[in-house]
């Protein structure tokens, strides 16, 4: 790059020509004004030299500065404009570096913000959709945070009188906590209070008032960050009122079964007793061994039925499904039931659907649920009267019927008809039962097939079972044949 000492030392040559010139014709009267002009025109020619000089190198320091790697090695003289420019472009180099490393961690930083704002939308929607009730307190028993499960623990802002004017009135209520129910404040309270003795705490209560009545079971857990300092506490709040009726069912069965093997068991003693004495007569032991025979045969039922049924809702049995045509299952169920038809005079027809019924079933325990049916049919059906199977289509199920014209059961009992060792009052002394083969019918059809079981009667005019089934193959084949009514 020129030095521009050059450019001032012309101009002051010039001035200094233009004073001497002006010394030299001093005798004349226009010296004065001509050195004047001379020095401002001498004056303006330097200035312009030294504009058009400045701008080219202006130009030239420009491009450098848009482009280090185009300075040329006459702009890197060591001057005062080229170690100017030399010190701009390291200075903007500098400055380009943290732009970019600047831009890059903004960058990553906003990439890692939309990550987590992600994530905190996936973990509310998650929260949101969980059965179980989650409250997040802070270390001063403030709710933090509440899922939708929670709503029924809240309560309604308009029922909320926290004034938040005094300080000191807006902290009490807050310890006392007047956003959740009592039950869920006090439990809040006592977890946060004997923290040092636990850091989780438990209560089960009911609420009552609402859509439903439930118990609900609500646990609280401190939340300590590494030094042990309190953060808050989250409780989480389940309903237990299926598992209290499990409960309350499980200890019905447990009397069920107790009472069930108590009275046969009660009547083998005393005929044993009886027996032990020898008080009896030939002819009256026989008939004792008669009685102690039926019980031992009750008891034989009664048990096995209860593991029947008990194998089946463990999965000890294996449930074993394939493609069936339904009628083929019906049959064969009208062929076991028959001969006890026969025996007992009662008309038995079996009027089949037409219809390919394809069905995805169980063959075994489908079968034995109808056959339960079926015999039950017989089993109170009076001499004489009549006990028909049907199958149907009906939309995309398949219906079972088994209908009867016999004792009928009375409309009270209705309700209890599939429950577990329950017998009609009025029919006990009918036929002999543990009340259990209904229930083992009720499962199978529901709980394995996914179907559907009713019951209509009338007394003394019959009862009419309607079993309902998914139709369809599993690999969804369509056959077509015809099956022929069958009349025994």
């Amino acid at each position: 790059m020129k030095s521009y000492g050059k450019y001032w030392f012309l101009v002051m040559l010039l001035l200094f020509m233009s004073c001497v010139d002006n010394l030299l014709v001093t005798s004349q009267i226009a010296s004065p004004m001509l050195a004047l002009a001379a020095s401002l025109t001498a004056s303006l020619v330097g200035w312009a030299w030294l504009v058009k000089s400045i701008q080219k190198d202006r130009n030239q320091i420009s491009a450098c500065l848009r482009n280090p790697e185009l300075l040329r090695t006459e702009l890197k003289r060591k001057n005062f404009f080229g170690n100017l420019l030399e010190e701009a472009i390291q200075k903007i180099e500098e400055s380009d570096t943290e732009l970019v490393s600047t831009t890059q961690v903004k960058t990553m930083l906003k990439a890692r913000l939309n990550s987590l704002a992600k994530k905190e939308t996936l973990m509310e929607s998650v929260l949101n959709h969980l059965p179980t009730g989650v409250l997040v307190f802070d270390a001063q028993h403030a709710l933090e945070y509440s899922n939708q499960a929670a709503t029924p623990f809240l309560i309604p802002e308009a029922d909320r009188n926290l004034d938040t004017s005094d300080s000191s009135l807006a902290l009490s209520k807050a310890l006392r906590n007047e956003v959740v129910i009592p039950e869920i404040a006090g439990l809040l309270k006592k977890t946060i209070e004997r923290k040092d003795a636990t850091s989780s705490r438990r209560c089960e209560f009911a609420l009552t008032g609402l859509d439903f009545d439930s118990h609900f079971r609500a646990i609280a857990t401190n939340l300590f960050d590494e030094n042990q300092a309190l953060l808050g506490t989250v409780i989480v709040v389940e309903n237990i009122g299926e598992e209290n009726n499990e409960k309350e069912r499980h200890a019905e069965f447990v009397s069920s079964v107790a009472h069930e093997l108590k009275t046969p068991m009660a009547g083998i003693k005393a005929y044993v007793e009886m027996l032990l004495d020898g008080d009896c007569e030939p002819d009256e032991a026989e008939e004792l061994y008669g009685f102690i025979n039926e019980q031992i045969d009750r008891l034989t039922r009664l048990v096995n039925s209860m593991l029947n049924l008990a194998r089946i809702e463990s999965g000890v049995v294996e449930i074993k499904r394939h493609d069936c045509e339904l009628n083929d299952i019906l049959k064969s169920a009208s062929d076991v039931i028959s001969p006890n038809a026969t025996e007992k005079d009662i008309t038995f027809t079996a009027e089949l659907s037409e219809l390919y019924l394809p069905v995805y079933v169980d063959k075994d325990m489908l079968g034995q649920a109808i056959i339960n049916l079926l015999s039950n049919a017989v089993k109170y059906t009076p001499h004489g009267h009549e006990v028909r199977l049907r199958s149907r289509m009906e939309d995309n199920t398949a219906v079972i019927e088994v209908r009867d014209t016999g004792m009928g059961i009375p409309e009270n009992s209705l309700p209890h008809i599939f429950d577990r060792f329950y017998r009609v009052p009025e029919n006990n002394r009918s036929a002999a039962g543990t009340g259990l083969g209904l229930a083992l019918v009720h499962f199978i059809v529901t709980n394995v097939h996914n179907g559907s079981i009713s019951v209509q009667s009338v007394v003394n005019e019959g009862t009419c079972f309607t079993v309902t089934i998914p139709l369809g193959h599993k690999d969804h084949k369509k056959k077509k044949a015809l099956a022929s009514p069958v009349t025994v």
